[in-house]
């Protein structure tokens, strides 16, 4: 199964967003989940102030995708990335994407992340990239 580990701020809404702007670029992953399968863990910091079924709420019907939270934060160089390798490498995960607007928290050659631009949150370059690695097999 395809894994998205996926980051909220500067990801599904603009990083300085509002209240009411929040979650404003999910209906883009909603409707990527119509056609495709994939499983989402949250490797955003909210997994840190929001228990699981409050993250899955806040995702709508993406929520339903949600199978974990990755754990502990890491510190140093590359936190972020050495989270979701610790996450996927105890869950089995060999195929995954990170969706994250924070480049220097991953290695410069990591081909695994998706970056976002903190200021415009997922876009549509975003999604195809998405697209074209979930039809592969």
């Amino acid at each position: 199964m395809k894994t998205i580990f996926l980051d909220f701020d500067g990801v599904l809404h603009v990083i300085q967003a509002n209240v009411e702007e929040r979650f404003s670029k999910l209906y883009l992953l909603e409707d990527l989940a119509k056609d495709f399968s994939f499983e989402v863990v949250i490797s955003s910091t909210w997994r840190l102030f929001y228990d699981v079924s409050s993250l899955k709420e806040n995702l709508k019907t993406l929520g339903e995708r949600v199978v974990g939270v990755t754990g502990d934060i890491v510190t140093g160089p590359y936190a972020r990335y050495l989270e979701i390798k610790a996450y996927a490498e105890e869950n089995h995960i060999l195929d995954w994407r990170a969706i994250d607007d924070a480049s220097q928290e991953f290695p410069k050659d990591e081909k695994r992340l998706i970056e976002c631009q903190s200021d415009m949150g997922i876009g549509k370059k975003q999604i195809e990239v998405l697209k074209s690695w979930l039809v592969s097999a």
